[in-house]
């Protein structure tokens, strides 16, 4: 049977298609801005039913009915997660009890810069009492904010994991009838199975990005605590994993995941030597990472350019936040294997990518 690409309405003047481009991506903004209480555990949830499926139907085929096979494998997600953050906890209990001589040394510290500034720049005792009196003036106002802040992320967070099970148990449970959707959404019967093409490409993307973002976070995990107990930082562990699993933050992750870590050596360190080792860590983890094992295990999975993944990263963190940064960049990622399809569409989907293609001037006339 002869192949049909997905084909977009009749062409516009240039003016009018960029006027309703630009109106289109305005409402997107504002919509995905005042909507994102529902939109973003929808995203998660999508993303993560799509990881899950391919479990979902493995037990299916072993005749548990579509309804359990759903329910034991969110229960397997719920024990490893428990077990991760249970790990996590018993390394943060640890490094609690050092927070209060991290935070008696800080003062230490913070006492001596201003001593040295007095020596310095000859900032008088008064002066710096009114400093002080500012800054904490400036805290007491702004506390309430952060303190708003806090609750309303906190609060976010608990709501996003408990609608998090119900919206995957609906999207697993009813995957064919999206499918179906989408199919009712074009009138021509012979798109169907390009449809079905575009559909299948998506979830492999997603599939492939999310378990290879996994693997990726293991090895870091292996790598950071290997480079810190090699260096003598107390705490390897819990710093190690933690840096990797901010590793799902592209580009800027692994840099805040190793503050705390320099921080720490920088106030309790032996010497000026141990902050130097944990910035020659996470350098050589960032480098190794950058270019053999991102490239090498998510390759070209979401294939996409890093210009077009910072600003993806951009857009995200001020549309939802860090949620935003996670999600985004397999989103531009889900939008390049659609508009790949999509004739009207082809343009865009070639500028999300990171395959470079030269036309000549033959070419372009041919």
């Amino acid at each position: 049977m002869k192949h049909h690409p997905i084909r977009t309405p009749q062409s516009y003047p240039f003016w009018l298609r960029s006027t309703l481009i630009l109106i289109g991506l305005s409402l997107l903004f504002v919509v995905m801005s005042y909507g994102k209480f529902i939109l973003m555990p929808l995203a998660f949830a999508a993303f993560l039913s799509m990881l899950l499926n391919p479990i979902v139907s493995k037990l299916e085929s072993w005749k548990l009915g579509r309804a359990f096979s759903i329910i034991i494998t969110l229960l397997l997600v719920v024990i490893i997660f428990a077990g991760i953050v249970s790990l996590i906890s018993a390394q943060f209990v640890q490094f609690a009890e050092r927070v209060p001589e991290v935070t008696e040394r800080l003062k230490t510290v913070t006492s001596d810069g201003i001593q040295f500034l007095e020596e310095t720049v000859g900032i008088t005792e008064e002066q710096r009492s009114d400093y002080i009196q500012q800054g904490l003036t400036n805290l007491i106002d702004k506390s309430g904010q952060y303190m708003s802040t806090i609750v309303g992320a906190t609060t976010n967070a608990f709501t996003l994991m408990s609608l998090l099970p119900i919206f995957i148990f609906f999207m697993l449970y009813y995957r064919e009838m999206y499918q179906t959707f989408f199919r009712k959404l074009f009138e021509r019967k012979d798109s169907h199975s390009q449809i079905d093409d575009v559909l299948v490409n998506v979830q492999d993307v997603t599939q492939n990005y999310l378990v290879g973002m996994l693997t990726v976070i293991g090895i870091l995990a292996v790598l950071n605590t290997t480079g810190l107990f090699l260096i003598g930082l107390e705490h390897a562990i819990f710093f190690g994993v933690f840096a990797s699993l901010l590793a799902v933050i592209p580009y800027i992750g692994i840099i805040i995941g190793a503050l705390p870590p320099l921080l720490f050596a920088f106030l309790l360190g032996d010497s000026l030597l141990t902050p130097l080792l944990v910035i020659a860590v996470f350098g050589t983890v960032q480098f190794l990472e950058g270019n053999f094992i991102s490239p090498r295990i998510v390759g070209s999975k979401v294939s996409i350019n890093p210009f077009m993944a910072m600003l993806a990263l951009i857009i995200g963190g001020e549309v939802w936040g860090i949620s935003g940064m996670i999600l985004f960049v397999p989103l531009i990622g889900i939008l390049r294997v659609i508009f790949e399809e999509i004739d009207g569409l082809k343009p865009y989907g070639y500028l999300l990518g990171n395959r470079i293609e030269y036309e000549t001037d033959k070419q372009i006339s041919e």
